[in-house]
């Protein structure tokens, strides 16, 4: 999107964690981070006066509002109310809701989006892309409470007496995981038969294209102060495994302090860099999605593999769940 070109920041004031997030990303000229902010924040969405009292987007009896920016329809919503008084100048009746929820529910791909218009912190996006960027959020898993409670009503109801249950459909394969094994933690698996794994972990299909330490410590964030991994290492190794059970896996919403946990109504508070929107916190431009996982025993079969630093990638060991016991490749 274009992003925060529509003022000077000098004398600009954040009034929430979210613009403060925001800021930071327009400052950076990261549009990664500005939009997976905007993802998991709450926006202010004016409704026209013959909306429905109390409808949301999406609810029979809402009606939207727009505006002409540039001579286009624009659907404008606002993180705060300062920013809408700055827009506005006048107090106008909106109701809030989280963006990911919005977007799912984007009337018209003719019409454009904006946020925050006139200030550091504002952006546009056409139709066709904030349809697209809901379409990602479904892929990556990042779902609302509007959607989990109308998912469980769903099946609800079709437990009721008369209902039709839908054909069987054929399950999916699970999703394949990676999490990078700290060097300390190498041998637990390899010479102790350890078959656990825990902590922040990703989709494979999302850091194939990581194929270095280098590229794996940037674009994941993993090189914090003090942390074992490093961007000029020879060698990294990582554990890779199908997530039979995918409710274990939680998007970490939170943020490195109680304040920014609560901001984006989370769970997990974390030391930076992490940034508890539901995305890993690198630097590389790369947008990943990230789940954290309470210590959970790895599946039968589960890999370990050495990826080096001239972009090669080696199977070392699989785990043999009778053991248990990891499998070294070679080894008889």
């Amino acid at each position: 999107p274009s992003a925060g070109r529509d003022v000077e920041s000098a004398d600009f004031e954040p009034a929430n964690e979210v613009e403060q997030r925001l800021m930071a990303a327009v400052r950076e000229g990261s549009t990664n981070s500005f939009l997976s902010t905007l993802l998991l924040a709450r926006v202010l969405v004016p409704v026209a006066p013959t909306s429905r009292p109390g409808a949301l987007p999406g609810d029979e009896g809402f009606a939207w509002q727009t505006e002409q920016l540039d001579g286009e329809p624009y659907v404008v919503v606002y993180t705060s109310p300062e920013r809408v008084a700055d827009h506005r100048g006048e107090s106008v009746e909106s109701v809030e809701i989280k963006f990911v929820q919005l977007i799912r529910k984007w009337p018209d791909p003719s019409w454009s989006f904006a946020v925050n218009p006139g200030s550091p912190i504002g952006a546009k996006l056409p139709g066709a892309q904030v349809v697209a960027l809901a379409n990602w959020a479904d892929e990556v898993g990042l779902r609302d409470d509007a959607d989990a409670e109308h998912a469980e009503s769903d099946a609800t109801g079709a437990d009721q007496p008369g209902a039709s249950a839908p054909p069987p459909e054929e399950p999916a394969p699970p999703t394949m995981m990676q999490k990078v094994v700290p060097p300390e933690h190498l041998d637990y698996y390899l010479e102790r038969g350890y078959d656990r794994v825990g902590g922040f972990v990703h989709r494979v299909s999302e850091v194939a294209h990581l194929t270095t330490p280098a590229k794996l410590v940037a674009a994941l964030g993993l090189d914090y102060a003090g942390s074992p991994f490093r961007r000029d290492a020879d060698e990294v190794y990582v554990l890779r495994w199908p997530a039979h059970r995918p409710s274990l896996y939680r998007i970490p919403y939170g943020g490195p302090t109680e304040e920014a946990m609560r901001a984006m109504d989370g769970w997990v508070i974390e030391r930076a860099p992490f940034r508890g929107n539901g995305f890993a916190p690198g630097d590389s431009g790369d947008v990943i999605a990230e789940f954290k996982v309470d210590s959970v025993r790895l599946p039968h079969g589960a890999q370990l593999y050495r990826i080096r630093s001239d972009g090669t990638e080696q199977l070392v060991a699989t785990l043999d769940s009778d053991g248990p016991v990891w499998r070294q490749v070679g080894e008889e």
